[in-house]
């Protein structure tokens, strides 16, 4: 009786520890595969881009943001037949490379979305998300607009 009691016991630790190793295998890497947004330190970079050079006007093919000094901006899209003052408000942030939208959405809450910035000269920005979608914005003069 003894030996079937010890035998059902180590049945069980053995069970159990299969168990735990394959939770931490099946889980260890879950942040970088589900959670794209949290940044590992190696994904860092030393690049700074001047935030001065941001707020305007810019556009790309029909779609147009107009970034401002406090950190809002507006977009919107003619293409979708989308006015400036019907264009979704976003604040932004320029860290170091990292250029991120916070979208805020007419049923409410707000969306994230972060960029690595490429250029930001005078009348030129290029970014591209964390996908490898590219954008590139020229910058433009309120004239333009109207044409």
């Amino acid at each position: 009786m003894k030996k079937k009691v010890w035998t059902i016991i180590l049945i069980i630790l053995a069970v159990l520890a299969i168990a735990c190793a394959v939770y931490f295998i099946w889980f260890h890497d879950y942040k970088k595969y589900y959670m794209p947004e949290v940044e590992e330190p190696e994904v860092f970079h030393d690049i700074e881009f001047d935030a001065d050079l941001l707020p305007g006007l810019w556009k790309e093919d029909e779609l147009y943001y107009r970034y401002s000094e406090d950190g809002t901006a507006v977009t919107w899209d003619l293409a979708d037949d989308v006015m400036e003052d019907e264009g979704t408000e976003i604040d932004w942030t320029l860290e170091g490379d990292r250029f991120t939208h916070f979208y805020h959405m007419e049923i409410g809450g707000v969306i994230p979305k972060a960029y690595n910035m490429k250029v930001l000269e005078m009348d030129l920005m290029e970014y591209e998300d964390d996908y490898g979608v590219h954008h590139k914005f020229d910058k433009v003069q309120e004239l333009e607009l109207i044409n």
